[in-house]
């Protein structure tokens, strides 16, 4: 379940975040807990497959690239890479005007509504933070995903995912404009996360976002969810520890 820094023996994890979520309660404060949404609770890789296949099927990409479009169409969701490119790496597509082709395609359509509501849960997931909470915790989504182009896309999909949704103590949390910083975003978020209650847990994929919560919650359990995050992300924080899998 948890990979922890070496040394360390930590209580489990729904021990750990239920006596938090006790003790802010105690307090009469409000508990949250923090999910980021892509590769923490949901997994984007059939998504970004998706996007691959209906590029690929295009009947004039597999007249110009009729090897590489079979190659992408073969491409198992299940292998899917972080970057575009490293994607067409590991099924051996060297063509730069064909990967020039793919990522404009992908920038377009990857993230619009059709294609969001095709994100799966990763297994386990709603019910993790279905838990968290049933033990009084308010559910805070914060997602890099843009407000006006996503929102109703994200929506829909946590929903038909089984996720809590539509509820006062559920918070959605989406960047203002697509052009925006993702880490500038979030790191901007953290003030207005503290003005909801105390955080008690939060769980993220990339380093970078999850150093700086860990440094503006220092009492609160930090989680990486390691799935698919950019390159070469900086050491985690000494309170961050690592989550392979939702228990």
């Amino acid at each position: 379940m948890l990979n922890s820094s070496e040394g360390k023996s930590p209580m489990p994890i729904f021990d750990s975040i239920e006596a938090r979520i006790k003790k802010v309660l105690a307090n009469h404060q409000r508990p949250l807990v923090v999910f980021d949404v892509d590769d923490t609770l949901v997994d984007c890789r059939y998504r970004k497959s998706v996007v691959f296949k209906d590029f690929a099927s295009q009947p004039e990409i597999q007249k110009k690239w009729p090897v590489e479009s079979q190659k992408l169409l073969n491409h198992n969701w299940q292998n899917i890479c972080y970057l575009v490119n490293d994607n067409l790496k590991c099924i051996g597509v060297t063509d730069k005007d064909f990967g020039k082709a793919v990522y404009d395609f992908w920038f377009k359509h990857y993230f619009t509504y059709p294609y969001l509501v095709l994100d799966r849960a990763f297994p386990r997931a709603p019910e993790f933070v279905k838990r968290c909470e049933a033990m009084g915790a308010h559910i805070v989504y914060l997602t890099a995903r843009d407000h006006l182009g996503m929102y109703q896309g994200t929506i829909e999909a946590l929903k038909n995912l089984d996720f809590p949704m539509h509820a006062p103590h559920i918070h959605v949390m989406l960047k203002p404009e697509i052009s925006m910083n993702d880490h500038h975003f979030k790191v901007g978020a953290l003030e207005q996360i503290a003005s909801l209650g105390e955080v008690v847990a939060s769980f993220e994929n990339e380093l970078i976002n999850l150093n700086a919560m860990a440094e503006r919650f220092p009492e609160a359990g930090m989680y990486w969810r390691k799935t698919l995050y950019a390159p070469d992300p900086p050491p985690p924080h000494a309170n961050v520890e690592t989550m392979l899998h939702f228990p």
